[in-house]
């Protein structure tokens, strides 16, 4: 059974799943599907075309699926889709998509978004990400899986940031970035190899010296990018950990060996 505060308004076509909680003066507009056991806390707004599934949980002041801030979107019908099991703290912000983009905003599974985070038009977020305090993407980024950014991280319109990537604190992200790197900087630099991330998500000692490797031939070598990915995939490419690499390499537009 669901539990609604009588101050909610809930437009008559919201559509509202098994056991939901939806807290004091939310809004949840007419084409939301909420799914079951989501918790909605105070003072949030959920509007747009929006669909969530189950088991989020949406702190207060949160809004979500609010129309994107760019000057080219003319009231086009456009989508949010949120998968299950993420967290959006207090004052998160996340818009839906474009006409002129992919015409969706999409966000997976059991991602975590800290306080003032925002998401704008047209991102894509993968699982298991870390969103801290005060950090933004703007449109179009793609952020893959197991990324962890740092507080007050902006990332900058149609970057890929590859999984198990972590950055330190007031990083600007202005490019692409390869899986496992760690960075930071005001305008990001490449520093190394996630290897405490690595080792948290249970890859073997053997995998890490591998993507180490793979690292200094790809960054740290005199090679350009087209000529290290041929080196890394005649030694290395047989293996998962870096066809993860090689295939993110090839796949994002101008490169990631900046």
């Amino acid at each position: 059974m669901s539990k609604i505060h009588p101050t909610a308004i809930i437009e008559k076509d919201a559509e509202i799943g098994n056991n939901v909680e939806i807290g004091p003066y939310c809004v949840i507009g007419p084409q939301v599907t909420l799914g079951d056991d989501c918790v909605v806390h105070s003072h949030v707004v959920i509007e747009g075309h929006t669909t969530i599934g189950k088991q989020n949980v949406f702190f207060q002041f949160s809004t979500i699926g609010s129309e994107p801030q760019d000057l080219k979107y003319k009231q086009e019908d456009s989508l949010l889709i949120i998968g299950e099991q993420n967290i959006f703290r207090e004052g998160v912000s996340v818009h839906r998509g474009t006409a002129v983009g992919r015409g969706e905003t999409v966000i997976g599974n059991h991602n975590l978004f800290m306080g003032y985070v925002h998401v704008a038009h047209d991102c894509q977020i993968g699982n298991y990400n870390i969103l801290p305090n005060y950090t933004g993407l703007s449109g179009h980024v793609i952020l893959d899986d197991y990324v962890t950014l740092g507080g007050q991280n902006g990332v900058t319109q149609f970057v890929r940031i590859g999984s198990y990537s972590y950055f330190g604190a007031g990083t600007m992200v202005d490019k692409h970035i390869a899986p496992y790197t760690t960075g930071y900087g005001n305008r990001v630099q490449i520093k190394g190899v996630n290897i405490v991330g690595l080792k948290r998500q249970g890859y073997s000692r053997d995998a890490i010296n591998n993507i180490m490797d793979v690292h200094r031939v790809f960054f740290r070598s005199e090679m350009n990018e087209k000529d290290a990915l041929r080196t890394i995939e005649e030694q290395y490419g047989h293996l998962d950990e870096i066809r993860l690499f090689i295939d993110f390499a090839r796949s994002v537009e101008g490169g990631v060996k900046k």
